[in-house]
């Protein structure tokens, strides 16, 4: 699919405050299964310095900082991308990676921070261990059911602002929005030793909408077939309706603005708006 996406964030303050260095991740990641065509940043007030990089995880994050005092902090991004992955399962796993836990001795010390529990909780554990004896530990198909689960059995609910909840109070309380919902994915998939991470970006959901937000879904790297999404929110394996801008081992690292202000009684506003369209799906 070919995405022209827009995202528009406005900080206002009270008053004039001094940003520290901010940290922005609004490029899409370009691999093998999304290909960047365009992409536009503008920010305001004009940044003293700009860093383009690369973080740890190989997510583009790009480093600005002020000299001045400001009471606004305004962030453009416009973008094409074209998704490239029609088929979600185009794989073949080899024999140690088709039943649970998957073997990583051979990659452990690249695979620890996406292996190591988030907040473990024997409730989670319990989940998770349910699921895959009920699979008899087929790894595929402790993933559909995982997810299936989450979103036949969760009630999903929007929250503009907060950290994702932690995965024992979602299961606790068979609620959560994308982020709490992708958290506990990553954390049932980690107790099964499956290596996951939290992934940031757009999807195609319903291109009607009046309102359009980022999305949060996991995503589980598969020997043979490497970093595959899945989406809890819909019930469905991710192909080329999702555009990943970030992908961490933890949420906090795939937040699109990253950074503090000061100012004494300062206090400050969040405005967004997000348009996508789909040009062409073929």
């Amino acid at each position: 699919m070919h995405f022209s996406i827009r995202h528009l964030t406005h900080y206002r303050y009270s008053q004039p405050v001094q940003l520290s260095p901010q940290q922005l991740r609004f490029h899409p990641r370009d691999d093998g299964a999304q290909r960047v065509i365009d992409h536009q940043l503008n920010i305001s007030p004009t940044p003293m310095g700009r860093n383009e990089l690369l973080d740890l995880e190989g997510n583009r994050v790009t480093q600005v900082w002020f000299e001045q005092q400001t009471d606004h902090f305004d962030i453009e991004v416009s973008m094409q991308v074209v998704t490239l992955r029609r088929n979600a399962f185009d794989f073949i796993l080899p024999p140690e990676a088709t039943v649970l836990p998957i073997d990583h001795a051979h990659d452990y010390i690249c695979a620890r921070a996406y292996l190591e529990r988030i907040e473990p909780d024997d409730s989670v554990t319990a989940f998770a261990a349910e699921l895959s004896l009920a699979v008899n530990r087929d790894t595929l198909k402790f993933l559909d059911r995982l997810n299936r689960q989450l979103y036949s059995e969760f009630t999903h609910i929007h929250r503009d602002t907060g950290a994702p909840h932690n995965p024992a109070f979602t299961l606790q309380s068979r609620r959560g929005a994308c982020r709490d919902l992708t958290l506990l994915f990553v954390d049932c998939c980690r107790a099964e030793g499956i290596a996951a991470r939290f992934a940031s970006g757009y999807q195609k959901g319903n291109l009607q909408s009046r309102r359009r937000h980022l999305h949060a879904w996991p995503e589980v790297y598969l020997p043979g077939a490497g970093w595959r999404g899945f989406d809890p929110t819909h019930g469905e394996a991710v192909c080329d309706t999702h555009v990943t801008m970030a992908a961490a081992a933890h949420s906090r690292d795939t937040m699109p603005v990253s950074g503090v202000f000061s100012g004494q009684g300062a206090t400050s506003t969040l405005e967004y708006t997000v348009e996508i369209q789909v040009l062409d799906s073929a």
